[in-house]
């Protein structure tokens, strides 16, 4: 049994992989966790490597020395830099949505454009308003320009074709992870998971189940 951890994006609950648990072949146990600092309830404070050591404490807790990690978004984030700081312990990687260092102007606007969302409407999601602008922040700050050659996971990117924000990142992330593969999907936005998840799936699928 192979252990597959889901790591959700920001603004999204670990129930936004609902589509991927139901569609799971066998072979696979997966995990999906909330993110440190981003659970409602919780006094923690986010910080993406703070969520990855969380990810990597996994391996501990399921007794295993492997795990595949699928993120998205943030969650995407958090699951690179676990396979940087941690790359024999990661056997798969797909990083849905992420991002290298986000352009500081798009993270602005971003930041503005949900500082102005009722509190109440982030709550109907599950996410706390402070919680999110905090992550957002942090997320802000990030740069793996650098650090890109140290993934040894085999590796795919995937990113919505109409997720314009991110293009160019998925586009840096695959040239810089060694042996990775970039796919595209028509008309699906920053949620590839959530808008087109029989697409998603017909992707990373067959990816994680890749042993060659």
């Amino acid at each position: 049994m192979r252990l597959l951890a889901l790591l959700h994006g920001l603004g999204q609950t670990p129930q936004s992989w609902q589509d991927q648990v139901t569609a799971m072949p066998a072979g696979f146990k997966a995990v999906a966790p909330w993110l440190r600092g981003l659970r409602p309830g919780r006094a923690q404070e986010f910080s993406v490597e703070g969520a990855a050591d969380d990810v990597l404490a996994l391996l501990n807790q399921h007794g295993v020395e492997q795990m595949s990690l699928v993120g998205v978004s943030l969650g995407a984030m958090v699951a690179l830099d676990a396979a940087i700081r941690s790359p024999e312990t990661v056997s798969h990687l797909v990083l849905a949505a992420g991002q290298v260092n986000p352009p500081k102007s798009v993270m602005r606007m971003q930041r503005l454009v949900f500082s102005m969302v009722p509190a109440k409407r982030l709550a109907s999601m599950g996410v706390e308003k402070r919680r999110f602008l905090q992550a957002l922040d942090q997320a802000a700050t990030i740069d793996y320009r650098s650090r890109l050659g140290q993934v040894t996971a085999r590796t795919l990117v995937v990113v919505g074709a109409d997720d314009k924000a991110n293009l160019t990142a998925a586009r840096d992330l695959a040239a810089g992870i060694p042996g990775a593969r970039l796919e595209v999907i028509p008309g699906v936005g920053h949620q590839p998971n959530v808008e087109d998840p029989a697409a998603f799936n017909a992707l990373v699928w067959p990816f994680l189940a890749d042993e060659a």
